[in-house]
C-alpha cells in the first residue's frame, strides 16, 4: 500500500509542530509577543543564507562522492577489461612477437623471489 505522506512531510509537520510548541512555551513564561515576532523575522531572513551555505557544502560532498563512486565503477570495468580479456591479449601478443621467447621464462615470477630477482629483471 503506498503511504499518503512520505518521510519528508511528516519531518516537516514535526519540526513545524515543534517550532510552534516552543514560541507557545516561550510566550507563556515570557509573555513578550513583541519578542518572538522580532527574532522570528531574524531568524527567517537568516533562513535563505543558511539554505545557501548548507546547500553549496552539501552540493561539494555530493559531487566529491560522486566522483569518487564513479572513478571506483571505472576501476572495476577496467579491471575486469584487463583480467578477462587482457590476458588472453597479452598471450596473442607474445605469440606474435619472435623475441618474445628469449626472455619469457626469465619473467615467471616465483614464491622465492627476493628483491635482487626483481632488481635484475627491470
Amino acid at each position: 500500500m503506498k503511504r499518503l505522506l512520505s518521510w519528508q512531510v511528516l519531518l516537516s509537520i514535526l519540526l513545524i509542530s515543534l517550532s510552534v510548541f516552543f514560541y507557545y512555551i516561550h510566550f507563556r513564561i515570557f509573555h513578550d509577543l513583541h519578542h518572538i515576532f522580532l527574532y522570528l523575522i531574524g531568524d527567517i531572513a537568516f533562513l535563505f543564507l543558511d539554505v545557501l551555505i548548507v546547500a553549496l557544502i552539501l552540493n561539494r560532498i555530493l559531487t566529491i562522492r560522486e566522483r569518487h563512486s564513479l572513478r571506483h565503477k571505472m576501476n572495476m570495468v577496467i579491471g575486469t577489461f584487463f583480467s578477462e580479456l587482457g590476458n588472453y591479449i597479452l598471450i596473442e601478443f607474445t605469440l606474435l612477437d619472435k623475441l618474445a621467447s628469449s626472455f619469457t621464462h626469465n619473467l615467471i615470477i616465483t614464491s622465492d623471489w627476493k628483491k635482487a630477482d626483481f632488481a635484475r629483471i627491470i
